[in-house]
């Protein structure tokens, strides 16, 4: 019988989009969850203020997964972990050979923040408005897997759409990260939406224009691993509403990415809808993965 991977979420001090009276991120937790306990092969517990916690609590976990924005206000300077918990976090990944995974809008991390550098060098990858990262225009969204060979991918469809999610691009990638799934990010889009930037999440735009925003006609990020030390960062953008979770490609993909993150391996194939099981409720595995 395999192992059962414990699981620990991160999250709580998040701003209206994902604290409001309609979507709360407290959903986005019991959604993972859910998601996650189904396969039979995590257990799964969660922090709503994470700040201060030492290596004697992250430490009992196996993966760590981040649902934690570290600010109130879309503009306002985010708060990070503190010294403490930043050094338990990178040791826990780096020499202790385990897992963390950041999800949605918790990779984001501005240098102002008070989240040391070595955040961006485990995840592969940095985040930031002034060096290109935005929300594309609202709408459905065209993602194709980059990686079809890789275990978090494998056998999953290529393309799938997602409707309605924050498709964050202009994501800066550093070498040795390996990128599983990808969007085009057309100009067109951003030129024909009928209102773009939004006036709750901060843009820059280059004084030449929007065709001269980083990434801008060319296939983005939107899904990506990187090796750390002895450990492994799975880092996944989209999930801002249960449209995203409903997919049948989400619902295989965020649990093998946790696992490879906390592993190095996958054995999880997805839910198998056949038969008499496709009477199950969402997430379809039921501890049959």
């Amino acid at each position: 019988m395999t192992d059962v991977l414990n699981v620990l979420i991160l999250s709580g001090h998040m701003t209206r989009e994902h604290d409001n009276e309609h979507r709360s991120f407290r959903q986005h937790n019991q959604w993972l969850t859910t998601l996650l306990e189904d396969t039979g092969r995590f257990r799964v517990r969660v922090t709503e203020d994470p700040r201060g916690l030492t290596a004697a609590i992250i430490d009992k976990y196996d993966a760590i997964v981040v649902v934690f924005e570290g600010r109130d206000g879309y503009h306002e300077k985010g708060t990070g972990f503190g010294a403490e918990t930043d050094a338990a976090l990178l040791r826990f990944v780096h020499d202790e050979g385990k897992g963390i995974v950041w999800f949605h809008g918790s990779a984001v991390q501005e240098d102002d923040w008070g989240y040391p550098e070595e955040y961006n060098i485990m995840r592969g990858a940095k985040l930031s408005v002034p060096t290109g990262l935005r929300p594309r225009p609202w709408g459905e969204a065209l993602l194709s897997i980059a990686a079809p060979g890789h275990p978090i991918t494998d056998g999953i469809a290529k393309p799938w759409t997602v409707t309605g999610d924050d498709i964050l691009v202009g994501v800066e990638l550093y070498p040795g990260a390996q990128v599983l799934l990808t969007t085009f990010d057309d100009l067109e889009s951003y030129e024909t939406a009928p209102v773009w930037p939004m006036s709750h999440y901060p843009v820059m735009i280059p004084d030449e224009g929007k065709a001269a925003m980083p990434g801008v006609n060319t296939d983005q990020p939107i899904a990506w691993v990187n090796e750390y030390g002895a450990g492994r960062s799975f880092t996944i953008t989209i999930g801002h509403d249960i449209d995203t979770f409903r997919r049948i490609e989400f619902i295989r993909m965020f649990p093998r990415g946790v696992e490879w993150a906390a592993t190095g391996e996958v054995s999880l194939g997805g839910p198998d809808r056949r038969g008499e099981r496709r009477f199950l409720p969402w997430p379809y595995y039921n501890h049959e993965g």
